[in-house]
């Protein structure tokens, strides 16, 4: 019989919450219902994948992490293109660029080391998502495997071992139906009797990539999700069964949700018409630089003010544009007029790039019955196809639920959560000391004799322009503070 970690966690790639339904997802229902559910749970800002998976590995918001987008320019890294954080070669630059170090705060993989334990990945996310779940692993000796790119997966003489029992990869499908279930094998079949981990992360690519080509709610939606179920399913039976299951506790979270692109607007030509130009890199001739999607991330050369404002006061001028946040203001309000200040997003950190800014999104529903649509901007993501990294208060809002031992049972947390304080739990469950930087919290409320946290406190920012009004809601616990959602208000000119 295999020996259980002490802890799982499986994520489920930009899972929505209204879609576990005892229809669909029976396994997770049943998990969600019986364990510590906290429905008030957000993801971090942007609501976008590799962001959330640094600040699940480490505990804490991008500040802290130093992963500030999924694309943005970092000059560092590459002097004449933008860093895409999902691709290998690009990780593999940034992590040479970095010495090794180009996640800035203390993982948990790295923790369990430092206490002499073991953490192992097994994800069919992006090569770039499942690096940042460990990225130090193949220094640490610990086993992560890539179904999405096999060159990612280590130590090279396990991986090479894995291959040969359980290979060939299928090719990715959406739904991932092939892959996924391939990767549940290689979980069940070789990962826990081989190694006995400490610690195991499994990352599930769908309903991420389905949503996105097929639409939220679509047939083929539907089968992703069932068939993640049916994977974690075979898990749980297996857990259930054990006699030593009250020593593993199991988390589940979604890194964030999805809403429906239904109305494009093309951003850098939409600039270019009007003077601005937004390229892939600064330099001499290139003065902002940046991903222009759904969700913006524009560097400015030198930090220049002036220009920050001509780019900031142009997408406050759209009617598409959401919220706009730049630097230098006092904390509530941004340093142009009418805008949020950057800072409230807690990604100050030196890669950040000045301005962001979300598209409108909205409640509506789309073609499947599902609320939540958008404006949108991708040349991957078709007319209806699902979309991320905004601050809609369904793309923000994720799953996170666990069980175990001394964890209450059938309870829905009252309290604000978030993935990030799924490491600082878990690290206190096994009598491991939580560095500064980890910023999350301990989810004490989910324990039986864990005590009440302080009582939640709500924030609510707001930035006016002549026609319109920006706002953004954060609530905060204790220390630790976690954004509700944004949203725009009025027509802009």
């Amino acid at each position: 019989m295999v020996k259980l970690p002490r802890f799982v966690i499986f994520v489920f790639d930009a899972l929505r919450r209204d879609m576990i339904t005892t229809e669909h997802m029976p396994h997770l229902r049943r998990f969600v219902d019986e364990g510590c559910d906290f429905p008030s749970s957000r993801c971090v800002f942007p609501s976008e994948t590799r962001v959330n998976a640094a600040s699940l590995a480490c505990g804490a918001m991008p500040a802290a992490t130093g992963v500030v987008a999924n694309k943005f320019f970092d000059g560092r890294v590459f002097a004449d293109k933008l860093f895409h954080t999902a691709k290998h070669d690009d990780m593999q630059a940034a992590e040479q660029a970095y010495g090794g170090r180009f996640v800035t705060a203390p993982t948990l993989g790295e923790l369990l080391a430092d206490a002499g334990r073991s953490l192992a990945v097994v994800s069919t996310g992006s090569a770039g998502a499942t690096h940042l779940l460990n990225p130090r692993s193949v220094a640490l000796n610990q086993v992560t495997l890539s179904l999405s790119d096999w060159r990612r997966s280590s130590p090279a003489a396990y991986a090479d071992k894995i291959l040969a029992k359980h290979g060939p990869i299928p090719a990715a499908g959406k739904p991932n139906v092939e892959r996924i279930r391939l990767q549940m094998d290689m979980v069940l079949d070789s990962v826990l009797p081989d190694l006995s981990p400490d610690g195991l992360i499994v990352w599930f690519s769908d309903p991420d990539s389905t949503y996105h080509e097929c639409g939220i709610g679509s047939p083929e939606s539907l089968v992703a999700i069932q068939n993640t179920d049916v994977q974690f399913g075979r898990f749980l039976d297996v857990w259930r069964a054990h006699p030593e299951r009250d020593a593993c506790t199991i988390a589940v979270c979604s890194d964030h949700s999805q809403v429906s692109a239904e109305r494009r607007i093309k951003v850098k030509d939409a600039l270019q018409a009007d003077g601005l130009v937004v390229g892939a890199a600064l330099d001499r001739g290139t003065l902002l630089a940046g991903s222009t999607g759904y969700s913006g991330a524009v560097s400015v050369a030198g930090g220049d003010t002036r220009r920050i404002a001509e780019l900031a006061n142009w997408l406050n001028a759209q009617s598409w544009c959401g919220n706009v946040f730049t630097p230098g203001g006092d904390g509530v309000r941004g340093g142009v007029s009418g805008t949020l200040d950057r800072a409230l997003l807690m990604l100050e950190h030196a890669r950040a790039p000045q301005v962001y800014y979300t598209m409108r999104a909205d409640d509506q529903l789309n073609r499947w019955g599902l609320p939540g649509t958008c404006w949108y901007d991708s040349n991957e993501v078709p007319l209806g196809g699902g979309t991320h990294g905004g601050l809609h208060w369904i793309e923000m809002t994720n799953l996170l639920a666990l069980q175990g031992k001394g964890y209450k049972q059938g309870y829905r947390s009252p309290w604000p959560a978030s993935q990030t304080d799924l490491a600082p739990t878990l690290l206190t469950e096994l009598g491991i000391a939580r560095p500064s930087q980890m910023t999350g919290r301990v989810l004490t409320e989910a324990r039986v004799q864990g005590g009440e946290p302080p009582p939640p406190q709500t924030f609510l920012c707001d930035a006016q322009a002549s026609r319109s009004s920006q706002f953004l809601r954060i609530w905060r616990v204790g220390g630790t503070a976690y954004i509700d959602q944004g949203w725009v208000e009025g027509a802009k000119t």
